[in-house]
């Protein structure tokens, strides 16, 4: 009796262990693959299937490629029979499809991983190299789903199109600024319309390298394809393009979209005013680039016919080269975050971009106001620069903070350390800076000097650039002459707009302190940048950091 309930307990447990092996099966588990012996086809009631190309850079079937074709977790090679954009395979699996249970296609055949019965899974490489049709034949990835004996194939992804005219170029590297995935494993279902999409992304990489055929590098005037998983690089794509010597240079790219059987190309990209440089050399981002001819073309005609549609074409452009400057940036930020020795800058820079990209209208119409400015500087020679922008009239900021000896010829009793003239006056109250503003009205008639608001500062100012060398972050002991550091000259002209001491200006936070601008030389660097407006000061109280800068308008 013990012994037949202990083959009965043994048959239950056994039981048990099968059921709970098929209940745990991973319904995304990676494919089988059915192998079938030489010359033998499996069986299938489905007859011969068909594929076609319907998208993207295959145009024809050769005779001979290779399909995956998966179904219910089972997965066998097909082969093309003919060439063409349709052919007969040479494989079928399965017996019946269903839209619960769909047969895939995939090509090129190693290209999946795995596959259920809602999506399939495939890769895209991170490392490509342009054959004979000009892309990567193991990149260029199309699928198929289908319930019936035809199987449509679409193209997955998109990328860029590329055409050099010059020779050497070796290797393209393609990096979205943003981060965003380029390349990796990426589950791919059907939307509505019945087109594949991508769901999901592991193994994702944000750059992708392209390499010539040729040591000699790519046959000039001949188009190559980069292959990408869909992505949107609106935000920002680097293209680094590396000669046969070794030296590298970069084209960024903005306002453009990677889309689904697309390839874009570079917009702009002028080959003759690339800048090859060493690869090891440091990226350097461009602050404030000079007006391009287009730029200058745009600005002549709305000077001459300033219509809003002029005006807006003027702005398109300018925001064009804005977002450059902004994937500039971002392409730093993401050099920093790879070598992940320097957390510290990582942040600082991710607190540049963000507020770049949080202020770009802002900026925009700044940087439109300084263009459209016609006054020129009357008296270089004189301490005051045109305030371009201003809404004031005639407004002029002061060419560098006020000194030590100009608040003494103010106030006769201020006593200041011998040697220290030319460095700025601080321990000003909001209402004493204000009082040397009046004194200097009372003594001209034709204009009127007070505090410059939070806006005007930051007119004067521009944009820091980020490795602006200046007294900042307790690099010296205390406060310098204001003309110490030649690097923080503003979009006006003036000096010391950055670090050595914060600057007062006229305008409130909602508590009722005053906002202070610039920075000081005991401050961090990020906390320097010209459109950081809150930081504040108590405006009855004098500061060891903090002096203050003049603006001078029109009495009238």
């Amino acid at each position: 009796m013990k012994n037949i309930l202990k083959i009965l307990c043994l048959c239950c447990l056994s039981l048990l262990f099968l059921s709970a092996m098929n209940s745990c099966q991973d319904d995304n588990e990676e494919i089988e693959e059915a192998v079938l012996p030489d010359g033998q086809e499996q069986d299938s009631t489905s007859g011969n299937l068909t594929a076609s190309i319907v998208d993207g850079l295959y145009v024809n079937w050769s005779k001979g490629d290779m399909i995956m074709l998966v179904y219910d977790g089972q997965a066998v090679r097909a082969e093309t029979q003919e060439s063409g954009s349709t052919s007969i395979l040479s494989g079928t699996v399965g017996s019946s499809f269903t839209e619960d249970n769909p047969l895939y296609g995939v090509y090129p055949a190693d290209n999946v991983v795995s596959s259920d019965r809602e999506s399939v899974t495939i890769t895209v490489p991170a490392t490509q190299t342009g054959g004979g049709s000009g892309y990567d034949e193991k990149s260029v990835v199309v699928v198929a789903r289908t319930i019936s004996e035809s199987l449509a194939f679409r193209t997955i992804g998109g990328g860029i199109k590329l055409n050099f005219q010059m020779s050497g170029v070796t290797k393209v590297e393609l990096e979205s600024v943003d981060g965003y995935a380029l390349s990796g494993t990426a589950g791919i279902k059907w939307n509505e319309q019945s087109m594949p999409t991508v769901d999901e992304i592991s193994n994702a990489h944000s750059i992708i390298t392209f390499n010539a055929p040729e040591t000699s590098g790519f046959i000039p005037s001949k188009d190559y394809y980069i292959s990408t998983l869909p992505c949107d690089v609106y935000g920002g794509y680097r293209l680094s393009i590396y000669r046969e010597d070794g030296w590298v240079a970069d084209y960024f790219g903005v306002h453009q979209t990677i889309e689904r059987a697309s390839y874009i190309t570079p917009n702009d990209l002028v080959e003759n005013e690339l800048k090859f440089e060493a690869p090891d050399a440091p990226l350097v981002e461009e602050e404030r680039p000079e007006l391009d001819a287009t730029t200058t073309a745009l600005l002549r005609q709305y000077q001459q016919n300033p219509t809003e549609e002029n005006k807006q074409a003027l702005l398109d452009q300018m925001g064009l080269r804005y977002d450059k400057v902004v994937a500039r940036k971002k392409a730093k930020l993401r050099e920093l975050e790879r070598d992940a020795k320097t957390p510290g800058l990582v942040e600082e820079m991710q607190g540049i971009v963000d507020e770049m990209v949080e202020n770009r209208d802002i900026r925009l119409e700044q940087q439109f106001l300084r263009l459209i400015d016609p006054r020129n500087d009357d008296d270089p020679n004189d301490a005051w620069m045109v305030l371009r922008g201003a809404s004031a009239p005639n407004a002029y900021i002061g060419y560098a903070p006020v000194t030590n000896a100009e608040y003494a010829d103010f106030k006769k009793d201020f006593i200041y350390d011998a040697g220290k003239g030319n460095y700025p006056v601080v321990n000003i109250t909001i209402a004493e800076a204000t009082a040397y503003c009046n004194w200097l009205t009372a003594q001209d008639n034709a204009h009127v000097y007070r505090l410059p608001t939070d806006e005007e500062w930051i007119l004067g100012a521009g944009h820091m650039p980020k490795d602006v060398s200046m007294n900042s972050s307790r690099v010296e002991s205390g406060l310098t002459a204001v003309d110490a550091y030649s690097q923080t000259t503003g979009a006006c002209g003036g000096i010391d707009f950055w670090g050595n001491c914060w600057e007062w200006t006229s305008s409130t936070d909602s508590s009722g302190s005053y906002i202070v601008k610039g920075g000081s030389w005991d401050s961090e660097r990020d906390d320097c940048r010209s459109e950081k407006s809150d930081v504040v000061r108590t405006g009855t109280q004098g500061y060891a950091n903090v002096g203050f800068r003049v603006v001078r308008t029109d009495s009238n």
